[in-house]
């Protein structure tokens, strides 16, 4: 059986391979792994007050008031505000089903929920439906993207009827498991009851959002060292630039704005990371294109036409006649070797 032999050049290039692909193996299930348990600790980050919804839920607590579970579902830096899903039931007296052997929790009086300074109104005898609150940042920077931070303090209290005077206790619940974000919350009863909750919230980015960011920084920086490098070669080189070549560099124009923009939850451009990465990158294709161009158009030499192959008469493709063989006279060295050349 045959064995090509490989040589050193190709035992080194398929040791490269062989190593991509193992770290590959590695690198792909471990950060998918990790990201999975991430996902699962944030929804296990769960913050409540002095008296928890859920051990109220489960009877271990006897409590009078409204159960409210909250979930920060968005962040929108553009806006600078967060969103927080609620869902509310009446619970112990404040439960109208209580009196009515109903099966439908109502709450018995009219009430209002105020989030962060926005009023939200529940009616006597309604149903509480489920509702967004919209909170605003108080302090960060998106331009330290993808390390930057946010912070928000905001109070939730619950007040029946129309005045403030009488509070409803709340057993209040908060977590904040958002994609792409680490939301870290922090509440305090300002009071025993429950009827004011101080909430503080920090806002990083996932470590995956920054880690996908800088992938795309340092490939931007490999292209466009290599188109620059291309064009910086040919040239010095005295070698022919091909039209392809230039439009290759010329796409990379194109494709490093829609780049720089797939990165998770970017602002707009003008923050630190494009300084550090993305508007050298445009300025580097630039030249590498204009380069590529100048050379073409300088050192373009107009190919000669290649001369037109004789024409044989039809039917004598790949003939040879005998008169043109008897005719053809042999080359002097021949001739003089030659066994039946009489002047030799």
């Amino acid at each position: 059986m045959y064995m090509p032999t490989l040589k050193r050049a190709h035992w080194t290039q398929l040791a490269i391979v062989a190593g991509i692909v193992a770290a590959l193996l590695v690198l792909v299930p471990t950060s998918t792994v990790l990201n999975t348990r991430e996902g699962d600790r944030k929804l296990q980050r769960i913050v409540t007050t002095a008296v928890s919804p859920f051990d109220v839920a489960q009877g271990l607590v006897r409590f009078d008031g409204v159960l409210l579970l909250g979930n920060v579902t968005s962040v929108d830096v553009l806006s600078f505000s967060f969103k927080i899903h609620f869902t509310a039931q009446p619970w112990g007296s404040f439960d109208a089903s209580n009196a009515d052997n109903s099966s439908i929790s109502r709450i018995t009086t009219a009430a209002r929920l105020i989030v962060a300074g926005k009023e939200t109104p529940f009616g006597a005898g309604s149903i509480i439906p489920a509702f967004d609150a919209v909170v605003p940042i108080d302090e960060g920077s998106p331009n330290r993207y993808p390390f930057d931070e946010f912070s928000s303090t905001f109070a939730i209290s619950l007040f029946a009827g129309t005045g403030f005077n009488q509070s409803v206790p709340m057993a209040l619940a908060l977590v904040g498991a958002v994609q792409s974000w680490g939301v870290g919350l922090h509440m305090q009863d300002q009071q025993r009851d429950s009827q004011l909750v101080a909430v503080t919230a920090v806002i990083t980015r996932s470590w995956t959002t920054a880690l996908f960011s800088v992938i795309i920084i340092v490939i931007m920086w490999a292209l466009s060292l290599t188109v620059l490098t291309l064009a910086v070669t040919l040239w010095f080189r005295n070698r022919k630039v091909e039209p392809p070549t230039i439009a290759v560099a010329g796409s990379l124009l194109f494709a490093l704005p829609a780049l720089r923009n797939s990165q998770p939850g970017a602002p707009a451009i003008g923050a630190s990371v494009d300084v550090a990465g993305f508007m050298w990158n445009m300025v580097l294709v630039a030249v590498a294109c204009l380069l590529l161009m100048i050379n073409y158009v300088i050192k373009y030499k107009k190919e000669k036409p290649a001369p037109a192959a004789a024409v044989q008469p039809a039917g004598t493709h790949g003939r040879i006649s005998r008169d043109s063989d008897t005719k053809m006279p042999l080359p002097a060295v021949v001739r003089r070797n030659h066994p039946l050349d009489l002047d030799a």
